[in-house]
């Protein structure tokens, strides 16, 4: 009874600390997320404080940083001022200082503040005046000596044996449990896969380690015989690991404590167990146990045999570091000097008064100044995005319905689709273009005609409850057959034949015969990486041509595929479609041709390229969502039902279903031999648009590549980026969602012809038909999660690119193809690297919502997870009145009217104009064009 009890705690404590784990599944299905999702029930500010006390991490950029960004303009005075008005304003010295005063004048002194090396320094060199001279020795004087602390109890073995020897037994055990880790949940990479995985990790390292002549050495030289005593107890993992506690003179009181240490000591590889023992199917090539208790009983294990005889005896108490009377005496000397106060001042203040000076400056530490700093570069943000649209809106209403569009185009509500909308409208004003999410309603479980496994093409969040699959049509079967036949063919022979080059023998045997025939591929395809790629595929047209396919999407019974539907009925193909043209507030007035374009990004040698695909569709490309809601808005079934729900899509109305690849800016477009030949003019009208359209996209998103020439033409662009993206050796295939700044949700009428630099989600939604808010709140349900995990990721990586994100690219290895790491062994890096967010501004998406202040904070109150976003402040929030335009912000639990005005909104002739010659950050201008006009 005792022991079931204690199995039980053990694994509730286990769950508790899962949460502080990180969140990122398998690299190769990357989705973005609030990477402190643990601490998104606190609100933002006091979050990012906790998270640093424990992973040791940055809340905030530097303070350095935003001092430089004070100087060059990105933040103003009088930001600093508006942040400070709204906080408590005390008095520090009576008719001489207050709080605000004093924090005001600290964060706007130009002087660098001193280090106590740097002060010490210019003190020895004589380079201090001898005002400052005076004032520090004043400072110094009235500053006593801080006790000295108490040494800590050291939390986990590793951190008593350390003190006790100078050991850290980390850098024992981790090369082993690395290695273990990766051969463990490997999904193919390895030749030979690890024995008896099936039956758990903690069972199949036992049995591995417990074979004859298992060697790791002399730290492990035990290792074999524990292992085989703990099978021959029958120790389960649990029990394993109430042995290893035990044995460790750990109780239960410091379970959670130390358990939650031994996590976070590899966080990375303990995050991946977990997230593969919640969401196993994630892991669909080879599925495998894993378990956070199997992974801490091995860790045990391993940290058992290591520390050997001192096990018991590691409660080594740890020196705690305490500030020295030096470093107090400089952050005063740093205080006074910004407040001007001097040192006659400072020695003729009386004790309560220097007190309540002294209380004032340690409770202004780096942390609080860094906060007040980012309100402030967000403050100013927000006015850079804010009063534009609203002078935009003031000046130019929503016009009336007028004439049909002459096609209209939705696109994913990506923020990289914001510059190809904007291109696309200056070029045919007669376009119009709708932003909806991604996946486009269609939930589905895909298979294509190539894949060896289903697929979730949905958000996360999301089960799909319906199979679709890509099938060949009945007269191109014998092609269908053939494909099938040879890429098999050639998956034996690359896998298992002569060419292995994963086994032993072979693998030398096919570098030795096979190297010097593969230099000539290697050559033209670092030569000229794109012609390389056309000349592969046009090859593999020939030799394996590809069928002409249709989606199998129709239910015909109660068929069911792995407990899912079997396609869908005419009512549920409806309720997709309503959703998505509702939604989008495209109930009348269709155009002859509709496209649908979900989008992906395909580059080599990148494995974080999942990350630029579509995060609505789960980390995959969207094309077939798009294919498949082009489909069923096709048929005349589902479009008698659309009308009785009051959508009449006219008969002459075709959508086509497409895909746009973000990084080579290729658009296909599917099942063109469905389309009626009556249509074939608007066709060649909407692609040769389509075609200046991602020429132009491709231009306007070269400019921030550093070595893409800034004279080049569109076209020329559009090649450019066609070889960045089959490049093997390029870091920065595209640059995703490292702009991402807001998200507006509204009518395109109140932004068409406004320049976003890329920096908005922009998300079609019409207030003026939604009066009951339905739309509005399924909207904001699966916007707000996603734009607001998309931004919080690549706040968190780059702030601190090594605490919350993956570092450089440049020593990353692919491991079990499910993460990188560091060379051969380190913990499994997650987040973002480097050269994803290097140019990214980190400040929180401000969502602009066009809707009353009074339904939106209705319809967000209804909604807890949505709530819990805007309430703890993890995202900023401004809604804009469909009728007047005018803005209101949310701040301290209540919307406030905007203040102030713009004296003259930005103009430029088109795009290129703006932005020719500048790679930074760009402000919201007005282009004018015949589109922006319209």
């Amino acid at each position: 009874m005792e022991s079931h009890h204690l199995d039980s705690s053990l694994a509730q404590i286990i769950t508790h600390l899962a949460h502080l784990l990180p969140a990122q599944g398998p690299i190769g299905v990357f989705v973005h997320h609030n990477t402190l999702h643990a601490f998104q029930h606190l609100p933002f500010e006091r979050a990012v404080v906790e998270a640093a006390r424990i992973y040791g991490t940055e809340p905030y950029m530097r303070e350095d940083t935003y001092r430089a960004e004070l100087r060059r303009g990105r933040i103003h005075s009088d930001d600093i001022e508006q942040v400070l008005a709204a906080e408590p304003n005390p008095c520090i010295l009576p008719r001489r200082l207050n709080r605000h005063g004093f924090r005001l004048r600290y964060l706007l002194n130009s002087q660098p503040l001193l280090t106590p090396e740097s002060l010490l320094w210019q003190l020895e060199e004589g380079w201090l005046s001898r005002s400052n001279a005076s004032l520090w020795d004043a400072c110094l004087s009235r500053t006593p000596a801080p006790p000295e602390p108490e040494p800590l109890p050291p939390t986990r073995p590793r951190d008593g044996i350390l003190a006790a020897t100078g050991t850290d037994i980390d850098l024992v055990i981790h090369p082993l449990l690395i290695r273990l880790c990766g051969a463990f949940l490997d999904q193919g990479l390895a030749y030979w896969p690890m024995p008896m995985r099936e039956r758990g990790f903690y069972r199949a390292v036992c049995a591995l380690m417990a074979q004859p002549g298992a060697f790791h050495g002399e730290p492990f030289r035990n290792l074999p015989a524990e292992c085989r005593r703990q099978i021959d107890a029958g120790f389960s993992p649990e029990g394993s690991l109430r042995d290893s506690l035990a044995l460790f003179a750990i109780p239960p009181e410091e379970w959670q404590p130390a358990l939650g240490a031994e996590l976070l000591a590899l966080p990375g590889w303990a995050g991946l167990f977990h997230r593969l023992e919640e969401e196993p199917q994630l892991a669909p090539h080879i599925p495998i146990p894993a378990s956070l208790m199997d992974y801490l009983a091995v860790r045990f294990l391993l940290l058992r045999s290591a520390a050997g005889k001192q096990a018991r005896s590691w409660r080594i108490p740890v020196p705690a570091k305490a500030e020295s009377r030096i470093e107090a005496a400089v952050r005063l000397f740093n205080a006074a000097q910004a407040a001007g106060i001097d040192a006659a001042e400072i020695s003729a203040l009386g004790q309560p008064q220097f007190d309540a000076l002294r209380a004032e400056v340690d409770s202004f530490d780096e942390i609080e100044r860094r906060r007040l700093l980012h309100l402030a570069y967000e403050r100013r943000h927000e006015r850079q995005i804010l009063l534009p649209l609203q002078t935009f809106r003031h000046t130019h209403p929503p016009p009336q319905p007028g004439i049909t569009p002459a096609a209209q185009i939705f696109f994913c509500i990506d923020e990289r689709e914001e510059s190809i909308r904007r291109q696309l409208e200056e070029i045919d004003p007669e376009i119009e273009t709708f932003g909806a999410a991604g996946f486009f309603g269609v939930a589905i479980d895909y298979t294509g005609i190539d894949d060896p496994h289903s697929v979730s093409l949905c958000p996360v969040v999301v089960t799909p409850q319906h199979a679709v699959r890509e099938t060949v049509i009945e007269d191109h079967d014998l092609h269908g057959e053939r494909r099938q036949a040879l890429r098999k063919m050639w998956s034996k022979v690359a896998r298992g034949g002569f060419i292995a080059s994963r086994s032993l023998f072979r693998g030398w045997l096919a570098t030795a015969t096979l190297g010097a025939m593969s230099l000539f591929p290697l050559m033209a395809r670092v030569l000229t990486p794109r012609g390389y790629a056309k000349l592969r595929q046009r090859l593999n047209d020939v030799i394996i041509p590809r069928p002409v396919t249709e989606l199998a999407f129709t239910r015909t019974g109660d068929d069911r595929i792995d407990g899912m539907q079997q396609g869908f009925s005419v009512s549920e193909k409806a309720d997709r479609v309503q959703a998505v043209l509702g939604g989008a507030g495209l109930i009348n007035g269709f155009s002859r041709l509709v496209l649908v374009l979900g989008h992906g990004s395909t580059s080599l040698n990148n494995p974080h390229e999942s990350a630029h695909d579509c995060g609505a569709c789960g980390g995959r490309r969207g094309g077939p969502n798009g294919r498949l809601f082009a489909a069923i808005a096709n048929r005349p079934a589902v479009r008698e039902e659309l009308a009785r729900r009051g959508i009449v899509i006219p008969p002459e109305c075709h959508f086509i279903g497409g895909y746009h690849d973000t990084c080579s800016d290729d658009i296909e477009l599917y099942d063109l031999h469905q389309m009626p030949e009556s249509h074939a003019p608007d066709l060649a009208r909407v692609t040769a648009s389509l075609d200046q359209a991602r020429a132009r996209n491709a231009h306007e998103r070269a400019r921030r590549f550093e070595f893409a020439h800034p004279g080049k033409s569109p076209e020329n662009a559009l090649h450019h980026v066609e070889e960045r993206s089959e490049h093997l050796a390029e870091p920065r295939p595209e640059y995703g969602h490292c702009t991402n700044a807001v998200c507006v949700m509204g009518r395109r009428s109140s932004t068409r012809g406004l320049f976003f630099d890329r920096r908005a989600f922009l998300v079609s939604y019409d207030a003026t038909i939604d009066p009951n808010d339905e739309y509005l709140a399924k909207q904001l349900a699966a916007v707000v999660p996603v734009c607001g995990g998309i931004s919080l990721e690549y706040y968190f990586s780059y702030i601190d690119n090594e605490g919350y994100g993956c570092g450089t690219k440049l020593p990353h290895n692919v491991t079990g193809l499910m993460g990188v790491m560091n060379g051969h062994a380190s913990d499994l890096r997650t987040g973002l690297p480097w050269q994803m967010v290097e140019i990214h501004e980190p400040v929180r998406i401000l969502f602009v919502v066009e809707t009353t202040p009074e339904r939106l904070l209705r319809t967000i109150r209804a909604n807890p997870a949505v709530n819990e976003f805007v309430e703890n402040r993890w995202i900023r929030l401004s809604a804009m009145d469909p009728q007047s335009g005018m803005i209101h912000v949310y701040r301290g639990g209540r919307f406030e009217l905007l203040e102030g005005e713009l004296s003259e909104l930005p103009q430029a002739g088109s795009s290129v104009d703006w932005y020719r010659g500048r790679m930074e950050h760009l402000p919201v201008a007005r282009i004018l064009t015949e589109a922006a006009a319209r």
